[in-house]
Formats: structure tokens, sequence, C-alpha cells
């Protein structure tokens, strides 16, 4: 989700948000889908193409937060 809405306020294709990441579309196109994770390289990179980096990582840990505690009642 934070990758969709990194590439739409930049207004970009995934093929050039993956060029901008250094990774292939195809690649890309998982991270949106959720199949596959980001590399720490592809996140610092994603990082960089914020307006507000230390905003973006605060929504990065409330997301990862509600990720952690939902997972943690389902186990």
């Amino acid at each position: 989700m934070l990758a969709i809405q990194t590439r739409a306020k930049h207004n970009l294709s995934q093929r050039e948000m993956g060029e901008r990441l250094y990774i292939s579309e195809s690649s890309y196109s998982d991270i949106e889908r959720g199949v596959s994770h980001c590399s720490a390289t592809t996140a610092a990179l994603l990082l960089e193409m914020q307006d507000d980096p230390k905003a973006f990582l605060q929504m990065v840990r409330e997301k990862y937060t509600q990720w952690y505690e939902t997972e943690m009642r389902t186990a």
C-alpha cells in the first residue's frame, strides 16, 4: 500500500517506479500486490522519494504495529 501511495504521488507507472527503485517492473508489481516484500535497499529508495521521510517512517511504523497486533491476536 505504501509503495502504491508513493507511486501515485509521483504519477509514475509501475515500469517507471521499478526504474527509480532499480528493480524490474515485475518485481515492483509483486511488491504492490503483496506477493513479495521489498529489500532494505528498495525501502531506503522509497524513503528517499518522500517529501517528509520522518512522517513516512511513522506511517510505516503504525501500519506494522497494526499488522503485528492483528497477527498476534490470531496466533
